[in-house]
C-alpha cells in the first residue's frame, strides 16, 4: 500500500486530497466539496464504503488506464499533451498522397489513435508505412473476414516490410479467452473500427483489453490505431468505446450510459409490454433548440398565449454534438475524401422495371393475409427480388427443448401461490423427442429485375467487370445464376463466405479470387462481384468496375455507405467514374432506398458536424 498526497482541481480551487494505493483499487480522502464529489462520482467503477461492515467514509475507484487519466487531469497534469502537438512533415519513398502523410504523421506521433477517414483514402497503405517506421515486427491486424484477403494483396502490392499477425475480430476474442502469460503484441491495427463502438459487446470488451495490456506492457512505444470510413454511422454515441480503445478517459463521460445523456434529451417512455426505457427526443446538435423539449423556438411548445399541453418559456440548449467533436481534436485524425483526392462525383441512377400482373396479385395477398405489417416487408422485398423463401422438411432433429428425452421439469401451481415442480411431455415435440428439420429454400419466380440485370451485363461487355449488390442471399444467388448464364466468371461474397467460378463452371481458389477481379483480365476477361452490402461491403477495393448495382438493398445504412465506396477511390478509372445503379420494382424497393437516405443524413450530420468543429479554432475545455 502507498499514499500520494496531492490537490485535485474542483472549480475554481484545488482540493487536498490523499491517495491511498491499496491493491487494485485507489481511495480518495478528502473533506467535504461538493465538486469534487462530482468529480469522483464520474470516474468508472466509483464506490462508497460508507454502506459496509464496519462502514468507512472514504470514495474509492479502480486503478485502471482510465481513472489514471483522469487522475492525471484533475491533478493539474495535462495527459492531453501528445495530442495538441503539430504534426510533423514525413518524407517517404512510396507514392503517397499529402493526406495519407498526415495520418502517417499521427500515428507516429500519438501512437494511441483513431483515423476517421471516409472509405477510399488509403489508409491501408498509410498503415503498413507505421508499421515499418514502427521499428518492430510484432504486429496484429484485426477487421472484418471479407477484408482479409484484401488487406493481404495490399501488403504484397506494396510489398510491406513487415507482416502482421492477420485475425477477425470473433478470432481475437477466442485468442484472449485463452490468453495465457503471453506478452501482448507491440502494435494493433483494428480495421472498421465500426466493429466495435458497443461498449457492451465481447469483441468491443476484447479489444479494450487488449489495448490496454499494449499500453501497461509497452507504454509510449506500444501502438493501437483504429481506422473506420464510417466512425459514427447512426450516432454520435458510436464514438465513446472507440475513444475508449484508443486512449481510456479522453472522454471525460466515466460510461457509456453517462455519455449517452450528455449528448441528447431523452425521457421515459413505454413499449408495448409495459416495460419502460429511456427514448432520445433530441440530440443536442443545434443551440438553437429548446433545453426542455428539444424542440426550435417556433414550435407550439413554447406559444405562451396558449396554455394547453406542455407549453414553457424556450431556453437555448449548448450544441453538445459539436463540443464532443472539438473534445476529441487530436485524438482522432478526420479526412474527407472530397478534401483529399480529385475523384469524380459518383453518379446516381435509379432504374425502374414494370411489375407483371402475377406479381402485382402476388403482392396484394401478401398484403391481405400477412399477420403484421413488418412480415408483409419482408415478403413483398422477396416477392421484389424474384423469390419467395420455402420452409422445406428435410427430415428430423433432436428435440431442442426436452434434448430427446421427451419429458421436461415444469414449475406448475398446485395451490394458491404454491408451485412445484412435475414431469410432463414436452409440448414443443408432443413427447417424441424429435422436431422436423427444416431448410429454407429460395423459390425463384419470373422477374423483371432480371431482365434489366442482364441489360447492364451486356452494356459492360467491354468493361468486362462488375459489381452486384442484393439484399438476401436468395437474390444474391439469383444475381449469380443470371451472370453465369450470360458466360460470365462470379465471384460470390455473402455471409457464407468467398466463392468463384469460370465461365464453364469450374470453381476458383478463394485466394485469388480479388487478385483475378481487379487484375487479371487476360485470363478472366469478364468477371462479375456479387455480395451482400453488409458481408462484402467493407474493406475491399474493386475499381476495375466502374458501376455498382444494387439489385436490392439491405435497412442497414452503414452497408450501403461502405459498399458504395468499393470503386470510388483511389485507383479508379477517371475518365469512366463511378456509377451506382438502383433497380427498383416494387414500392419496398423505394422504401427501404428512402430509409438509407435518412440514415445518410445522419452520417453526414455527424461527420459534417466533425469537419465543421474541428476547422473551428474556438478554444474549448477538454471536460
Amino acid at each position: 500500500m502507498s499514499v500520494v498526497e496531492t490537490k485535485l482541481i474542483a472549480g475554481r480551487y484545488k482540493i487536498p486530497v490523499k491517495l491511498e494505493y491499496n491493491g487494485s483499487r485507489i481511495f480518495v480522502h478528502f473533506r467535504y466539496n461538493k465538486i469534487l464529489l462530482n468529480e469522483i462520482r464520474n470516474f468508472e467503477g466509483r464506490k462508497w464504503h460508507g454502506y459496509e461492515e464496519p462502514p468507512r467514509k472514504v470514495w474509492s475507484i479502480p486503478n485502471t488506464p482510465r481513472n489514471k487519466f483522469q487522475l492525471e487531469y484533475l491533478q493539474g497534469k495535462n495527459p492531453y499533451a501528445k495530442y495538441d502537438i503539430e504534426l510533423p512533415e514525413i518524407e517517404v519513398e512510396r507514392p503517397l498522397y499529402n493526406h495519407q502523410k498526415i495520418m502517417v504523421a499521427h500515428g507516429l506521433a500519438v501512437h494511441y489513435g483513431i483515423w476517421a477517414c471516409e472509405m477510399g483514402t488509403g489508409k491501408t497503405l498509410s498503415a503498413i508505412e507505421v508499421m515499418e517506421r514502427s521499428d518492430f515486427q510484432n504486429w496484429w491486424w484485426v477487421g472484418p473476414r471479407v477484408g482479409m484477403q484484401a488487406i493481404e494483396l495490399e501488403l504484397l502490392k506494396w510489398k510491406s516490410q513487415v507482416w502482421p499477425k492477420m485475425m477477425t475480430y470473433e478470432g481475437l476474442k477466442k485468442i484472449l479467452e485463452n490468453w495465457g502469460d503471453e506478452k501482448p503484441p507491440q502494435g494493433i491495427i483494428f480495421d472498421e473500427s465500426s466493429k466495435i463502438k458497443s461498449a457492451t459487446a465481447q469483441r468491443s470488451q476484447a479489444a479494450l483489453y487488449l489495448a490496454n495490456s499494449i499500453r501497461e506492457e509497452w507504454k509510449d512505444k506500444g501502438f493501437v490505431i483504429l481506422m473506420s470510413g464510417s466512425p459514427a454511422p447512426k450516432s454520435p454515441l458510436d464514438w465513446w468505446h472507440q475513444c475508449e480503445v484508443a486512449c481510456p478517459g479522453f472522454i471525460k463521460e466515466g460510461d457509456s450510459y453517462k455519455f449517452k445523456f450528455s449528448l441528447g434529451l431523452y425521457k421515459e417512455s413505454e413499449n408495448m409490454i409495459g416495460q419502460t426505457f429511456q427514448k432520445l427526443v433530441s440530440w443536442w446538435d443545434d443551440e438553437k433548440k429548446c433545453l426542455d423539449c428539444g424542440e426550435f423556438e417556433d414550435h407550439p411548445n413554447h406559444n405562451l398565449k396558449v396554455l394547453e399541453g406542455d407549453i414553457h418559456a424556450f431556453r437555448k440548449s449548448i450544441n453538445e454534438v459539436a463540443r464532443l467533436y472539438k473534445r476529441m481534436k487530436g485524438l482522432v485524425l478526420v479526412q474527407f475524401k472530397k478534401d483529399c483526392l480529385d475523384l469524380p462525383d459518383k453518379r446516381y441512377e435509379m432504374v425502374y422495371v414494370k411489375p407483371t400482373d402475377s406479381i402485382l396479385r402476388a403482392a396484394s395477398l401478401i398484403t391481405k393475409t400477412a399477420p403484421r405489417a413488418v412480415t408483409a416487408l419482408i415478403l413483398l422485398r422477396e416477392l421484389s427480388d424474384g423469390f419467395q423463401y420455402e420452409n422445406i422438411p428435410v427430415g428430423e432433429q433432436k428435440c431442442p427443448r426436452c434434448k430427446g428425452t421427451k419429458f421436461v421439469k415444469e414449475m406448475v401451481e398446485i395451490e394458491e401461490n404454491k408451485y412445484e415442480e412435475i414431469e410432463m411431455l414436452c409440448p414443443l415435440c408432443s413427447g417424441v423427442g424429435e422436431i422436423p428439420k427444416i431448410k429454407k429454400e429460395a423459390k425463384q419466380i419470373p422477374c423483371p429485375k432480371e431482365d434489366k440485370l442482364k441489360e447492364l451485363l451486356e452494356e459492360h461487355d467491354e468493361i468486362g467487370r462488375i459489381v452486384i449488390y442484393a439484399g438476401f442471399t436468395g437474390s444474391v444467388d439469383r444475381c449469380v445464376n443470371i451472370c453465369r448464364n450470360m458466360g460470365w466468371c462470379v465471384v460470390r461474397v455473402d455471409g457464407r463466405g468467398w466463392f468463384g467460378q469460370d465461365e464453364k463452371g469450374n470453381l476458383l481458389p478463394k485466394n485469388s479470387l480479388l487478385r483475378m477481379f481487379q487484375e487479371d483480365k487476360e485470363n478472366y476477361p469478364r468477371v462479375a462481384f456479387v455480395g451482400q452490402p453488409g458481408a462484402a461491403g467493407m474493406t475491399l477495393t474493386l475499381t476495375a468496375s466502374p458501376t455498382i448495382v444494387y439489385y436490392s438493398n439491405t435497412f442497414h445504412g452503414e452497408d450501403r455507405i461502405q459498399s458504395e465506396d468499393r470503386i470510388h477511390r483511389l485507383g479508379m478509372d477517371l475518365n469512366l467514374g463511378a456509377r451506382i445503379v438502383d433497380i427498383i420494382h416494387l414500392p419496398t424497393d423505394l422504401k427501404v432506398l428512402d430509409n438509407i437516405k435518412k440514415k445518410r443524413q445522419l452520417q453526414s450530420m455527424s461527420m459534417g458536424e466533425l469537419e465543421k468543429a474541428l476547422k473551428n479554432e474556438t478554444n474549448i475545455s477538454r471536460n
